[in-house]
């Protein structure tokens, strides 16, 4: 089964705590950190096909911004029911204007810099 890139990179950015459903496994999955500073065009996570093609998240047009604003933002676009690719402003939802401070991006690339967590 293939996980879509959207919803694959918020479920290792967000992770779930149960006992059912959980997120106990190698220390190879891990979580977005909350305090990583990601830059513009920085691959954030992806997920790369058998033919090295694939999906990444990445920030365009910003400062910068940290994991935790990372995790939001993929949460955002997963509520906003983008399936695959898709783009939110840096500052949604108090701004929803990806020109005014930039965006975090979830779209095709041609090479992928990772499988999972970059």
């Amino acid at each position: 089964m293939h996980f879509t890139t959207l919803l694959a990179s918020a479920a290792l950015a967000l992770g779930v705590s149960a006992e059912g459903i959980n997120c106990h496994g190698s220390s190879n999955c891990a979580n977005l950190n909350d305090n990583k500073w990601y830059y513009n065009g920085q691959h954030i996570a992806c997920w790369q096909s058998v033919g090295g093609t694939g999906f990444c998240a990445f920030l365009q047009n910003t400062g910068g911004l940290p994991g935790k604003d990372i995790k939001r933002l993929l949460q955002e676009l997963v509520n906003h029911g983008c399936a695959k690719c898709g783009s939110v402003p840096a500052f949604y939802p108090s701004d929803n204007d990806i020109k005014s401070h930039g965006m975090l991006t979830v779209n095709y690339v041609a090479k992928p810099n990772c499988n999972g967590i970059c």
